[in-house]
């Protein structure tokens, strides 16, 4: 009860922040908290849109979910969600003529792999040498930006475009949108069912058992017999897989690999993990609420004359009060 209270404070003490930023823009208060507040319902469009972001946000906040309910941090979500994107990207460019029904399941396999070969090196680097997942997995994600940036202005690099881009997808590796002209799409279905998955496995299984006792007490579980190496190997890699087939839904979103295309969704999912905590059920309605400010605030930016950078305020102050709230008084570990 006292942590839903402090996750609706942090929400009400953004919203307040927004009010007092938007009250001294031309456009006035009322006007701009009106386009902040509407802005995701305004069209088909929009709305559309709005699901289909909230669809990849829960994605990627069960990912984060996966590994804090084992007592793990994947601070690697980022450079995840890249290296599942670049993969379906390579496997796209090398085996164009694929059908459509082959090309779609090999090219979430892949993103999904990738991203779990990943998080599995955090998890190996934890469980044999004792390397903090919280170092690991950070730094690894930037090397795997690093790696990305070379990937995209070198041998996947669309040459007949001056953006730092990959060719397009062929249309047999796109998903069919299902409320054009909006991006809404079968993304949503996997959000709902792998949210289903999630919390069936934490909290009916003894398998999830075990990752909640691990999390809750690592040396009493270590003690009655409970492998805590494994766990923090597989909690770690089943965090890197859904962000890599987070990035490949970002991909088959975008239409092609292009600088950016990820768009900081391994961050925004690690803070919706961070509000939800143990509590997976949750995800999407916190992926519903993250989105409708976020997506509220660039509209209201755009309406309202705004100068700032409204939308990466509003992250910042959620991030930022969603980690203290979790991180206080607590060891990681």
């Amino acid at each position: 009860m006292i942590g839903t209270l402090r996750t609706i404070s942090a929400i009400v003490a953004v919203l307040i922040i927004v009010m007092l930023a938007l009250s001294g823009t031309g456009g006035g208060f009322v006007s701009g908290f009106t386009d902040m507040l509407l802005g995701p319902f305004i069209s088909a469009l929009a709305f559309g849109n709005f699901l289909e972001t909230a669809a990849k946000l829960t994605l990627a906040g069960l990912a984060a979910s996966m590994a804090f309910s084992a007592g793990c941090f994947n601070l690697g979500g980022e450079g995840q969600v890249l290296a599942g994107g670049l993969a379906a990207t390579a496997v796209a460019i090398y085996l164009p003529e694929l059908p459509r029904g082959l090309a779609l399941t090999l090219i979430v396999a892949v993103g999904f792999c990738a991203g779990g070969i990943i998080g599995t090196m955090s998890g190996i680097l934890r469980a044999k040498w004792r390397v903090d997942e919280l170092i690991s997995t950070f730094l690894i994600s930037a090397v795997i930006a690093n790696l990305g940036y070379a990937l995209l202005v070198g041998p996947l690099r669309d040459l007949d475009s001056y953006l730092i881009a990959a060719p397009p997808l062929p249309s047999a590796y796109q998903l069919l949108p299902w409320w054009p002209p909006s991006r809404l799409s079968a993304v949503l279905v996997w959000a709902v069912l792998l949210t289903m998955a999630t919390h069936i496995f934490l909290q009916f299984t003894i398998w999830g058992y075990r990752w909640r006792l691990r999390k809750a007490n690592i040396e009493f579980a270590s003690y009655v017999g409970i492998n805590t190496a494994s766990i923090a190997i597989v909690s770690l890699a089943a965090s890197g897989a859904l962000y890599g087939l987070v990035g490949a839904a970002a991909l088959m979103d975008s239409g092609r690999a292009i600088q950016g295309f990820t768009n900081n969704l391994g961050w925004d999912g690690l803070a919706i993990g961070l509000v939800a905590g143990n509590r997976p059920r949750w995800i999407p309605i916190f992926a519903i609420v993250y989105t409708w400010i976020i997506l509220g605030a660039q509209t209201a930016t755009v309406k309202s004359g705004f100068s700032f950078a409204l939308s990466g305020l509003v992250q910042a102050i959620i991030f930022f009060l969603v980690t203290a709230r979790r991180l206080e008084g607590k060891n990681i570990a």
